[in-house]
């Protein structure tokens, strides 16, 4: 069976049983991929659905078709996971935006903490990274990819959902024996800096009565933290693996 050919259509290009692939899409479908006529492509729309389409017409900055089949929530989880990450420096934010992303979180909301170093982010540039994973792996939907806010304006979004906060240092619950416990729908994962959570933070979180967590004895990188946690998050409950 050949690779699915992903590429991303807007919802205004989609008219009855037709599409409109144009500018950069089509650039790419024509020149990169070279597509043909009457071949088969799959088109997302960023808001879940997949568009089996046919090709009929091909011009220099246009691509033309019919659409055969919609998939609503096309590879999209089971479970919503709202990533929260302390700003980080270069380009690990980047890392994180494309593999999780890939791994199927709803949200990436950049924290700012008492230890970031840095203040803002260019979110249009991580949206970018975020739509190049999407068609990469096959999913409908694009992540929401937020502007940086402080860590207790964040929270105060999320009062009464499920919290898991990463700490290294609660060696009692590993992560997986924290989702064993409950019986969940959503996640509101949180990741800090790579100088770790202040003590005023720390105390917060134990006002708000959020679940701690780790994922092992080794110390990782903010980075390698959110997509591992984020990979097991989605492979647990998807499987039921408890």
């Amino acid at each position: 069976m050949s690779e699915k050919r992903h590429f991303i259509v807007s919802k205004n290009n989609i008219i009855n049983n037709s599409f409109i692939l144009e500018g950069s899409e089509a650039h790419h479908a024509i020149n990169v991929t070279r597509v043909l006529i009457n071949e088969e492509i799959y088109l997302i729309d960023k808001k879940g659905c997949l568009y089996t389409a046919i090709i009929k017409k091909i011009y220099n900055s246009l691509v033309e078709g019919i659409i055969v089949d919609i998939e609503k929530n096309y590879n999209e989880s089971r479970i919503k996971i709202e990533l929260g990450i302390s700003l980080l420096k270069g380009s690990k934010l980047d890392l994180v935006v494309e593999k999780c992303t890939e791994l199927g979180v709803h949200s990436i909301t950049p924290l700012i903490t008492e230890h970031s170093i840095l203040k803002k982010v260019n979110v249009n540039r991580l949206i970018k990274k975020a739509e190049v994973a999407i068609k990469q792996c096959g999913r409908g939907l694009l992540p929401e990819i937020n502007e940086a806010i402080p860590l207790n304006d964040w929270f105060d979004k999320f009062s009464s959902k499920f919290i898991i906060v990463l700490d290294q240092n609660d060696s009692n619950n590993s992560l997986k024996k924290i989702l064993s416990k409950n019986k969940i729908q959503d996640v509101i994962l949180v990741i800090g800096p790579e100088g770790g959570f202040s003590k005023k933070e720390l105390m917060n979180f134990k006002t708000r009565k959020v679940k701690f967590a780790n994922l092992g004895t080794r110390r990782l990188k903010a980075e390698t933290a959110a997509i591992l946690s984020t990979g097991l998050i989605d492979h647990f409950v998807h499987e039921d693996k408890f």
